[in-house]
């Protein structure tokens, strides 16, 4: 009776913490909730079950789900790790922030708010417990962190720490950051992973690259589909072990869990794999899944920016209104109201004299979309409406002129900020960074990472 009693006052306590507007757009908020931000690197939307996917990659996201705001069609800022990262935990496009491609190398400035600072300041104790690389502390991403750490790249490697860190603060408020390379090349899974999905055979040892050049039939990439996928529930087992450990500590009824991912990869839908070098749905589509306490599980068709979104709705959904991120927060819509309307504008650079096509930008609306390979002085356009994965570009470019003028517009309007390495105009990745910092030029440290995940042979 008295445990039943206790259980009673604290569901009272958190109803009061966590208010609900009736009748009003954006009036959620728990002042008392922790939150926990879980980043599943390079997990594509379309590889998940919640989203449509036929294999069982991801049976714990798809049970978080059911009691979770779905969006469907969130779109991210950039199609590789560093910018897209920089983009979530800023609520900066990649333009503003000036991380595009692989050669801005430079530290945040440190006058530059974050997710991590802002809660700080409010506060949070602010832990994170990451697979380095490319949002490795030297970049700034451990601004406003207490404890900024990485044993390793992938989610087992840091899973432990960040339950023992858990022991000493479970009864703070807290800010939880949580990020994997899992699904990232080189696919790594383990063999209950392969047995789960029905694959038996391993990632192939060689050949990813050659298959990924090569001619032939698409039917070629189905190894290392396989392979993806096993990775993919790696991932998704640990979500099940964090989501698990919340549960065990009664924590889960008072935290806001965001999952994320940054960006998605290609398997030769547009005659590429990978990610980084393009801008298709098939790099940008990510899952963007959000539970909190009193908030009722819906599905959000609308069509959203799934990264400059993130750090201006986990402020909202804590009580912060007054906060720096400038993008639109995703409540009104986690409640059953409209999306926002903001442009939705994905950016990337890869040198052309690498694997890339140097500097792209892409304009996503409800219906259609325009790549501009601005390095190259083409534009694509699609109706994604009647050509959802973008594999039959407009003919008649006059149908894409409204678009041509909103991005122009777009641009205008997001001016990189000062100390961004951008500020002197649009330049491409083979140019060095104007400005930058000693600490901007590669290191043989640096480039032994990055080659670990494939960005450099």
């Amino acid at each position: 009776m008295a445990r039943a009693l206790v259980v009673i006052l604290a569901t009272g306590l958190l109803l009061d913490s966590c208010r609900l507007g009736q009748g009003r757009s954006n009036n959620y908020e728990c002042t008392d909730c922790n939150v926990v931000l879980i980043s599943i690197d390079t997990l594509r939307a379309d590889h998940v079950g919640t989203y449509g996917y036929s294999r069982p990659t991801t049976p714990n996201i798809d049970a978080l789900s059911k009691t979770s705001v779905v969006f469907e069609d969130a779109i991210a800022q950039s199609s590789w790790t560093r910018a897209a990262h920089m983009s979530i935990f800023t609520g900066l496009h990649p333009r503003e922030h000036g991380y595009i491609a692989l050669a801005d190398r430079r530290r945040l400035d440190d006058k530059v708010a974050t997710l991590a600072s802002v809660l700080r300041e409010n506060g949070y104790t602010t832990a994170a417990f990451v697979g380095g690389v490319n949002v490795a502390a030297e970049y700034g991403f451990d601004q406003g962190f207490d404890v900024y750490r990485s044993n390793g790249k992938f989610f087992r490697d840091n899973f432990q720490d960040a339950m023992y860190w858990l022991d000493g603060n479970e009864k703070s408020r807290f800010f939880l950051f949580l990020h994997g390379y899992d699904a990232h090349t080189p696919y790594a899974s383990d063999p209950i992973d392969r047995l789960a999905i029905g694959v038996t055979s391993q990632m192939p040892r060689k050949g990813l690259r050659k298959t990924c050049t090569k001619a032939g039939a698409i039917e070629r990439i189905q190894p290392f589909v396989e392979a993806y996928d096993a990775a993919v529930h790696r991932a998704d087992r640990y979500v099940g072990k964090i989501l698990a450990d919340l549960e065990r500590r009664h924590l889960l009824e008072r935290t806001i869990v965001v999952l994320l991912s940054d960006h998605g990869e290609e398997f030769l839908e547009h005659g590429r794999c990978f990610h980084l070098s393009t801008l298709y749905r098939e790099v940008l589509h990510v899952p963007l899944i959000v539970k909190a306490p009193g908030l009722a599980p819906r599905r959000v068709a609308g069509l959203v920016s799934a990264s400059v979104t993130i750090a201006p709705t986990i402020a909202g959904l804590v009580g912060i209104r007054t906060h720096p991120f400038p993008a639109a927060a995703l409540i009104d819509a986690a409640l059953g109201g409209a999306v926002p309307t903001e442009a939705v504008v994905s950016e990337t650079e890869r040198s052309i004299k690498g694997e890339g096509f140097g500097h792209l930008r892409a304009i996503t609306t409800a219906n259609r979309k325009l790549i501009d390979w601005l390095s190259q002085r083409r534009r694509e356009y699609f109706r994604t409406d009647e050509d959802a994965g973008e594999a039959r570009p407009l003919t008649t470019i006059a149908e894409g002129a409204d678009l041509d003028e909103e991005l122009e517009r777009w641009t205008g309007a997001h001016v990189p900020m000062v100390g961004s390495g951008r500020e002197e105009g649009e330049r491409t990745s083979d140019v060095p960074v104007p400005g930058a910092s000693p600490s901007s030029a590669p290191s043989p440290e640096q480039d032994e990472k990055l080659r670990s995940l494939g960005y450099i042979e």
